[in-house]
């Protein structure tokens, strides 16, 4: 958030996307900035916690397989600390229903990538994303 955002009250939107796969990452990224989003890209699970605080994002878009802490990880101590922001999983993991019940639990939404196309996983973002905007 930048000074004239705390002046001026401009709205900002805002996507945290946590994604290892480079090409995936960046399709995203560029879908939401083209819909005018401010996208923070990671690519890595160690500093996602803090990236979250740090950024206040509407929404957090979080793989689940991610070098340094797996995505389940980073959404439980999240929620030990938001309980409201909207939290995207992405998996690609067969033999999912033991995790997608774990985020379910955690207020998540689970999304297999196998079998979600790239435009309903940017279409779920968007729609959670617009429920929650930072100032």
């Amino acid at each position: 958030m930048n000074i004239f955002d705390k002046l001026f009250g401009n709205k900002v939107k805002r996507v945290l996307l946590v994604e290892d796969d480079v090409p995936l990452r960046k399709f995203i990224a560029d879908r939401l900035l083209e819909n005018g989003y401010d996208v923070i890209e990671t690519g890595d699970g160690e500093g996602a916690v803090g990236l979250m605080v740090e950024h206040s994002p509407n929404v957090v878009v979080l793989d689940v397989m991610l070098p340094g802490k797996n995505g389940m990880q980073i959404l439980a101590e999240f929620r030990e600390l938001d309980k409201q922001t909207p939290v995207i999983m992405l998996t690609t993991l067969s033999g999912e229903g033991g995790l997608r019940l774990k985020a379910t639990k955690l207020n998540a939404v689970f999304l297999n990538k196998a079998d979600t196309s790239l435009e309903v996983v940017i279409d779920t973002i968007v729609r959670h994303a617009e429920q929650k905007v930072t100032k």
